[in-house]
């Protein structure tokens, strides 16, 4: 395990950071009037909160410019995991209770360079949202988040081009008309962060020890295909490959990888109506992890393979129509057939199939500057197909369940300074992630429900009055959270372990409970742009017959205070992230301990709530500008992240050979320069 994380902290010791900054595009966004007026806003309705492509990159980050999960890390609801890396929790959720998709299409294994970015190009993005209460129609299979990541359409005008190299992906980007009713967008990164660490190691051995043959094969393909088809019809074709894989020898002679790679193709024709609007999308994804060490043991060298995939061929059917000027109808369905291949080690088998059928009817009021209100009702049908013993047809369908989610939203203007805004969810989730340490790194295994693992449930309600006075933007609410058959996974701080081919027999199931305030203020000046976001709560788990006896205990990363403020001024920027102190939690640990004329063995986190981790503390600057030189634009960047290089612990672990506690923590100070090209 600690292992595996100094490869991050090898990656991020890496200096200078050369990254892209680009300028928003007004012509390819599709945000609303708000957002087109100053993309720094963030603009809130009915549950979700929103902003340009623009608002994603001015997020300071290692990486020089923000990404979609950093954007959503700094807003009220929002917890992290290990500091500097893509793991989030919203409101009480698992991490694996949230859903990210592109275009709507799920993506699995969404982190990219150990956590520092996404797998989504910014290149090809729009916009970004995310849903934390009064979920939409066409959005299942999940109970916490929703992060929507939209991509633009290609510019039918004219051919663009841009390219960036930085420290950590070179980039190359272009979009242009084919013929008239034609255009593609094309975007492709890859890492050049191996040899990085062989040049940094030759000048500075002692900085970057104990590791040999250190390998990185980081990249990633986007394309998208937009045709014309009619006056009022459009298809859009788009693909997506992703590539991690990390490689090296440690000191003591063993040879591990791991890594994980997404294939997503997604084919969608949208038609315009009279008074109506359809879209058909078919979609293909592909994800896959793996693991492997190679070691000697007691003088025997043992060889270990830990491999997981998922196959998810989806087809969905969205179609809006207007039935009156203030009322909207919104109904579909969703079909979905997923292969999954989890903990695959030597002969095991793990293999099985899924059927999940989801239905839905939404109802949409909207009364301008008054009242917006939205009602919707799913429908799911959902069945595991490992059982082979079934033969007929009605057989078949009694062996699987059927169940519902609804979701409530309104916004109603009680006069002209003040909203106030309700929302009530309840959502069911089919499939689980066995989640390992909090980094957001790809390689948690995803698993179905099954007769042994029913579907995790959550049931939620918020209330809050926002207020728009001039520059200045103010909400403030509070909501509740009961969730049942949550999953926990008894060895999430093994990271790299054979025995997660059983993983049925090691997953415990229980309850969990969370409430608490959120407050946002924005102020947009013409120079001057702050945000205060700021969330108290607390979450708790009980009823897991293995932890605690059933009883309560915090839940992973329940941090009762997270403020995050951010200032903009012309070029300048500076970020805060205050985050208050969690409970570490683990099943207990036995190791030996020797006294002269003695030994035993002791147990080391035998309970829960052992002990409570420090506050989080960062603060991230940075300074862009821009210039042309004839038809080139240039981009640069400078910043730094930790600034006070303060010491961000996320874990414990227990040393069995000095016999003491240590602290593992992931992001230094971090000094980025950013340059890029564009004409």
């Amino acid at each position: 395990m600690k292992k595996h994380l100094i490869i991050i902290a090898i990656s991020l010791l890496i200096c200078p950071i050369i990254i892209s900054a680009q300028e928003w595009d007004p012509q390819h966004d599709t945000l609303d009037a708000a957002v087109k007026t100053d993309s720094r806003r963030v603009v809130e309705s009915l549950g979700k909160m929103t902003t340009s492509v623009e608002g994603v990159r001015r997020v300071i980050s290692p990486l020089g410019e923000g990404d979609p999960i950093r954007w959503a890390q700094g807003l009220p609801g929002v917890t992290t995991g290990a500091d500097g890396t893509t793991a989030f929790y919203v409101r009480g959720g698992n991490m694996g209770n949230n859903l990210i998709t592109l275009d709507g299409v799920p993506v699995y294994g969404y982190s990219h360079l150990l956590g520092l970015t996404t797998i989504v190009p910014q290149d090809v993005m729009s916009e970004a949202s995310l849903l934390k209460g009064g979920f939409e129609g066409n959005s299942s299979n999940f109970t916490a988040g929703h992060l929507k990541i939209t991509t633009k359409d290609p510019n039918r005008e004219k051919f663009r081009m841009s390219a960036a190299l930085n420290n950590f992906l070179a980039s190359i980007s272009m979009e242009s008309p084919i013929s008239k009713n034609t255009s593609f967008l094309l975007s492709a990164r890859i890492s050049p962060l191996a040899w990085e660490y062989k040049a940094v190691r030759g000048m500075l051995p002692s900085l970057l020890g104990g590791f040999d043959n250190f390998g990185a094969g980081v990249g990633d393909v986007y394309g998208k295909f937009r045709w014309q088809t009619g006056k009022r019809s459009v298809l859009n074709a788009s693909f997506l490959g992703s590539m991690d894989g990390y490689s090296f020898t440690a000191a003591d002679n063993a040879d591990e990888k791991m890594g994980w790679n997404n294939l997503i193709g997604t084919v969608n024709w949208h038609v315009d109506g009279n008074r109506s609007f359809m879209d058909l999308r078919a979609s293909v994804n592909r994800y896959t992890s793996s693991q492997e060490q190679h070691k000697e043991y007691r003088g025997v060298m043992n060889h270990l393979t830990l491999k997981s995939s998922l196959i998810e061929y989806m087809f969905s059917f969205d179609r809006t129509e207007s039935m009156f000027k203030a009322f909207k109808m919104d109904y579909g369905t969703k079909l979905r057939i997923t292969e999954f291949a989890p903990g695959q080690v030597a002969s095991v088998n793990n293999k099985s199939n899924s059927f999940l059928g989801t239905v839905y009817l939404q109802g949409r009021y909207d009364i301008e500057d008054k009242l917006s209100a939205r009602a919707t009702v799913r429908g799911h049908y959902y069945r595991n197909m490992k059982d082979k013993s079934i033969k007929t047809s009605m057989e078949k369908i009694k062996a699987g369940r059927f169940d519902y989610d609804a979701s409530v939203s309104v916004d109603w203007k009680i006069f002209k300074y003040l909203s106030l805004e309700a929302t009530f969810d309840r959502m069911v989730q089919y499939y689980h992630t066995l989640e390992g340490l909090p980094v957001g790194w790809s390689l948690d295994m995803i698993v179905p429900s099954s007769r042994e693992i029913a579907p995790e449930n959550a049931l939620q309600g918020n209330l809050g009055l926002s207020s728009q006075i001039g520059k200045h933007t103010v909400s403030a609410g509070g909501f509740y959270k009961k969730m049942n058959d949550l999953v926990y996974y008894k060895y999430a701080q093994s990271l790299f372990s054979g025995g997660m081919a059983s993983w049925e027999s090691d997953v415990d199931m229980g309850q969990g409970r969370s409430y608490g305030a959120e407050f946002l203020h924005e102020y947009v000046g013409k120079d001057l742009y702050t945000r205060v976001s700021y969330t108290w709560s607390k979450t708790d788990r009980f009823g897991f017959p293995s932890i605690n006896e059933g009883g309560e205990f915090h839940a992973r990363f329940d941090r009762r205070h997270v403020l995050n403020a951010v200032a903009q001024w012309k070029g300048f920027s500076a970020a805060v992230t205050l985050q208050s102190g969690h409970w570490e939690n683990g099943a207990a640990e036995t190791y030996p301990m020797h006294v002269p004329g003695a030994e035993w063995t002791a147990d080391y986190f035998s309970g829960v709530n052992n002990y409570h981790m420090p506050t989080v503390f960062r603060l991230d600057l940075g300074y862009m500008f821009s210039f042309e030189t004839g038809k080139v634009k240039h981009d640069v960047n400078v910043g730094v992240c930790n600034a006070t290089n303060h010491f961000n612990p996320f874990m414990l672990y227990f040393d069995a050979v000095t016999e003491g506690w240590k602290m593992i923590a992931l992001l230094p100070i971090l000094p980025n320069f950013s340059y890029r090209i564009s004409f």
